[in-house]
């Protein structure tokens, strides 16, 4: 099933792969996050509105999702996207990506970004600082 353009998706980002200042205080996402890993069919997200309720409480059901199928440190974030930001952050590559509901049993709400260039440095700098604008810090979720 392909995700609705005005649907959120959601990433977990490590500590590791945060952009941060000297202070160690988050600005953001570094690109690196999005790279896919050698073997991976699509970049793993989390679609929101898979599940009921409020954006708030489908963002927090998604959370509790991420935090069964990998470990989350205290101080990893969620960059969070529509699907149509990330279709325009990707609109002068050369192929067409598509956003894919792809669960798993320990991952109800998992999905794919199918079709991702794997080494397009722009694309993922374009994601980490337009499509995933938004951050949720992982000790703002209960």
């Amino acid at each position: 099933m392909t995700i609705p353009d005005l649907n959120h998706v959601m990433r977990h980002v490590p500590w590791s792969k945060l952009h941060k200042n000297e202070n160690d205080k988050v600005l953001g996402i570094l690109p690196q996050a999005f790279a896919l890993r050698d073997g991976e069919d699509g970049l793993s997200v989390n679609w929101v509105e898979h599940y009921e309720g409020s954006l708030n409480e489908q963002i927090e059901k998604t959370v509790r999702d991420i935090r069964i199928a990998v470990k989350v440190g205290p101080r990893s974030a969620f960059g969070v996207s529509t699907v149509i930001a990330i279709k325009e952050a990707c609109k002068n590559t050369t192929k067409s990506i598509r956003v894919v509901y792809w669960p798993n049993s320990n991952n109800l709400s998992h999905t794919l970004i199918h079709h991702l260039p794997a080494e397009d440095m722009a694309l993922l700098d374009a994601l980490s600082k337009e499509a995933f604008s938004e951050l949720i810090h992982n000790s703002d979720v209960p």
